[in-house]
């Protein structure tokens, strides 16, 4: 590739790739090829970066660890930025009566902040052990499960805007709700402030063990996927209503309605972002028909179609 066509080269300390297709990051393992991905170092390199698309009018995407996202086939114009190699921090900053305040990187793994906590004797983060996301993944999608949710543990959030300007902004200001947040456009996020309480870690690391387990009992980690493709409705969880309707188990070539966990769609070697969509339009109609509630979709959707 000529340096013409690599507009990106030299402009950061970070990596920039060029056409890698993006099922090679994402946990579905499907999606097309992205223009350019940037693994920006720190915090100028990003502000570098987000000053080249504001120049140059070029759309970007904040990837996180492509756990929670479906790509389509057409691949993604633009620029995806990928936090995961320069924004990882972990530290506790503070203490207090029987509680601590930690900051979390948003480029770090979920995984590696519930690690964390234990081994820093810190309680309050369990829930999130078994989710493969990045923590600000986490954070954008309000991550939750067992009844406890990020907003639980978060007090605030580092924001950079489309400016480069970085900013905290507080939690109660931040809009959150079930698996959602109020980030504005163009907006990325840094990281956050978490308030964990003190304790063993053994305990800790135990009830870690607890709730790992029983995620893998429950969902098909053995084969690619997205997590939860829709949203829980109050009335009942959405599993649930897709068993209830007769859907699990159904497939549209490559893609299947997971046999162990209605709420799953996995990608059994070669399924496609197309049969993926059209298996949850069919899961969708079936669920609207059978049971009178139309699913809200909780992963999402990104770039185009051929």
């Amino acid at each position: 590739m000529t340096a013409k066509k690599r507009p990106l080269e030299g402009l950061i300390r970070g990596e920039v790739l060029y056409g890698v297709p993006m099922a090679e990051y994402t946990s579905f393992r499907v999606g097309g090829p992205v223009d350019f991905l940037a693994f920006p170092a720190d915090p100028e390199d990003l502000r570098t970066l987000l000053r080249w698309c504001r120049v140059e009018g070029v759309p970007y995407f904040v990837l996180g660890k492509g756990t929670n996202l479906l790509v389509r086939d057409g691949g993604i114009r633009g620029l995806v930025l990928n936090l995961s190699r320069g924004f990882q921090r972990l530290a506790v900053i503070d203490e207090g009566a029987g509680k601590s305040a930690v900051v979390a990187e948003a480029g770090e793994a979920l995984a590696r902040f519930v690690d964390f906590s234990w081994r820093n004797n810190l309680a309050g983060i369990e829930f999130a052990a078994g989710i493969p996301g990045s923590v600000g993944g986490g954070i954008f999608m309000n991550a939750g499960a067992f009844r406890r949710e990020v907003k639980d543990v978060l007090t605030s959030i580092s924001l950079m805007n489309p400016f480069g300007q970085v900013s905290e902004r507080k939690i109660e200001d931040a809009g959150f709700s079930y698996r959602s947040m109020g980030i504005q456009k163009g907006e990325v996020i840094l990281g956050g402030k978490f308030i964990l309480q003190r304790g063993k870690g053994e305990e800790i690391r135990a009830r870690i063990e607890e709730i790992k387990c029983a995620r893998l009992a429950k969902q098909p980690y053995d084969l690619p996927s997205a997590g939860s493709v829709f949203k829980n409705p109050e009335l009942a969880p959405a599993g649930k209503l897709i068993e209830e309707a007769g859907l699990k188990g159904s497939r549209i070539g490559d893609a299947q309605v997971s046999e162990k966990h209605a709420n799953f769609i996995v990608n059994l070697g070669k399924a496609t972002a197309r049969d993926i969509l059209k298996l949850v339009e069919r899961v969708r109609e079936g669920v609207q028909r059978e049971k009178g509630i139309l699913l809200e979709m909780e992963i999402q959707v990104a770039g185009e179609n051929y």
